[in-house]
């Protein structure tokens, strides 16, 4: 199963991991969920038909894309986050700055960082990752 995402910020910079979900609605590199009933043939299988049957070896778990949310406020007008614990690679992060001026907002990853310039405010970010 997936493990705990940890955030932690550099210098006086503050990170808050506000939640972490792993995105289950199937993962993005298997179809065992289209074997529900592959052992008996559509229409009228009979009783039974519509059952879960996954005879292919199954383990239950496939790793899935993941989201997390999290607050960071930027100390002297930048802030550099370093994520752990369960992530591999970020695939995406978006931003949205609570306050200060819009422009000067800009959000970047490299590895497991992301490196926030802007205000000295309240970052709101959505990261996907693996």
């Amino acid at each position: 199963m997936a493990t705990e995402l940890v955030a932690t910020a550099a210098g006086s910079a503050a990170v808050t991991l506000v939640g972490a979900w792993e995105l289950r609605a199937g993962s993005h590199d298997t179809g065992e969920w289209l074997d529900g009933a592959s052992d008996v043939s559509y229409p009228g299988g009979g009783p039974g038909t519509f059952h879960p049957s996954n005879s292919d070896g199954a383990t239950g778990y496939d790793p899935a894309p993941k989201m997390a949310l999290l607050d960071v406020t930027c100390d002297s007008g930048s802030a550099a986050v370093t994520l752990s614990g369960g992530i591999s690679s970020i695939l995406m992060v978006m931003s949205s700055q609570q306050g200060g001026t819009a422009a000067v907002s800009k959000v970047a990853n490299s590895g497991l960082v992301i490196t926030i310039t802007g205000a000295n405010e309240l970052h709101n970010l959505i990261v996907m990752y693996n």
